[in-house]
């Protein structure tokens, strides 16, 4: 049975790599790594009381997608001069999960990949959804006693995979530096092992496994953050029985079966779920693992006040700055003004004051940055800019406020229009009180118009 791959990360540990050295190859010979054979010494309580490093060095081999033997190796591969027999590993991996091109000679040399390898040991798993993963529900024994797990990641850190070798030859007597030869026989990676998301959105956390054989596998995803966990996914795929599934998440069943996708789907993501995601493959006697890290950003909303900013010279102001519903903390602040005099640049406005964040019931944070206006008629039409910073967002945001300083250059079209609106309706209000008191009023109090022509004559 075939298994395409999906995504995933890494949990074990993982080391830096010297150099990627192609030397020379041809790419259908395979791809140099330079490696770290990494051995940890007996401890208590689980802990290693020592760790041991040895260069070590895999080839990847390009395996033919059609039935073809495997070129040979080249008589004088280019090999560490320090290499020492027992740490040449060749790898042979049918599902090409480990031909990714990421491995190869990176362009410039500061970017490495990393690599590492370990010895492992086959055992039965002790949880109850990754046991039964056979028909017979028994567990079956291995033949070999060697086996090893890799970890590779690439060096612009797209990509890295989680691998267990069995050991299918052993070293020629004549030739120390000959290779150990292995055959991949469980692949876990991603191609995702960073995940960046906003608040009340939908995740995919991307994993994905190769196994060798066709067989029972079981999935298990599980949460760590700040040295607390829990189980958050758990999957018997041989039963097709789901043990755990915390409200909210969701699995591809059809997919883990056909095409090795053992993805997790966090639906409406809120704050509590950032931290760090380990995915783990098991199947008889043998998993893997990866981790990704699920983090949150929230951009900043701007707000400047008051708006519009119109004082009197002399007039003192606070202008504000108000910094919302962003994630995480880290924002920085400040502040510019423009003179709107000539062709001035941008200046830096000092003794600006922040306010303490503020936290929202969603998770995110508010806080308020300050500077105090005092104008005089030359600041008029002096903009006002402040500028945020924040992981969320690739460039500064710019909020920016014009200050109009009455007087500073006669009245406006606005105020003339406005004056002549009041001059039209102040004549109207007179004409009006005029009408009524000659037509109306008087009469009243004087009697009949001759009446009250006689008293203006008299």
């Amino acid at each position: 049975m075939e298994f395409l791959f999906y995504k995933l990360p890494l949990i074990l540990s993982v080391c830096s790599v010297p150099a990627l050295s192609d030397g020379g190859l041809s790419e259908n010979i395979g791809t140099l790594v330079d490696c770290w054979f990494v051995e940890e010494g007996g401890g208590k309580n689980s802990f290693p009381s020592s760790i041991t490093q040895e260069p070590a060095t895999l080839l990847l081999r390009h395996i033919p997608y059609e039935d073809g033997e495997l070129p040979e190796l080249p008589a004088n591969l280019p090999l560490p001069s320090e290499l020492k027999p027992g740490w040449f590993f060749e790898v042979r991996d049918y599902s090409r999960i480990t031909a990714h091109p990421g491995f190869r000679e990176p362009r410039s040399p500061k970017e490495k990949p990393y690599c590492e390898i370990n010895k492992y040991g086959p055992q039965d798993s002790h949880v109850s959804w990754a046991s039964r993963l056979t028909k017979d529900e028994k567990t079956p024994a291995y033949q070999s006693s060697s086996w090893f797990c890799s970890h590779l990641r690439t060096f612009d850190l797209s990509f890295s995979v989680a691998s267990v070798h069995r050991v299918t030859s052993g070293l020629r007597e004549k030739d120390l530096l000959s290779p150990l030869h292995t055959s991949v026989v469980l692949n876990v990676f991603t191609r995702t092992p960073s995940v960046k998301t906003g608040l009340k959105r939908d995740v995919l956390l991307d994993c994905g496994f190769t196994m060798d054989r066709q067989t029972g596998f079981a999935i298990e995803w599980r949460y760590q953050f700040k040295g607390s966990g829990h189980l958050v996914y758990a999957y018997n795929g041989a039963q097709d029985r789901v043990d755990l599934a915390q409200a909210g998440t969701e699995m591809f069943f059809y997919e883990a079966h056909s095409r090795g996708n053992a993805s997790l789907l966090i639906r409406n993501v809120e704050m509590r779920h950032e931290g760090s995601y380990i995915c783990t493959v098991y199947m008889p006697n043998l998993h893997a693992q990866q981790s990704m890290d699920l983090e949150i950003t929230e951009p900043p909303k701007v707000t400047m006040s008051p708006d519009p900013l119109d004082l009197v010279p002399g007039r003192e102001q606070t202008v504000i700055c108000d910094i919302s519903s962003y994630y995480p903390l880290d924002v920085t602040v400040s502040w510019t003004r423009k003179r709107a005099a000539g062709n001035s640049s941008s200046e830096p406005v000092a003794n600006s004051v922040l306010s303490g964040h503020r936290q929202n019931p969603d998770g995110t944070y508010n806080m308020s940055s300050y500077i105090t206006v005092q104008p005089s008629w030359e600041d008029h039409h002096s903009v006002y800019t402040c500028h945020i910073s924040h992981v969320s967002v690739k460039t500064p945001i710019r909020k920016s406020i014009t200050l109009n300083v009455a007087g500073a250059s006669g009245p406006s079209m606005d105020d003339v229009i406005g004056m002549l609106l009041c001059s039209f309706v102040l004549y109207g209000t007179l004409k009006f009180l005029h009408w009524v008191f000659s037509e109306k009023v008087y009469p009243l109090v004087f009697g009949s118009a001759e009446e009250a022509a006689k008293v203006k004559s008299n």
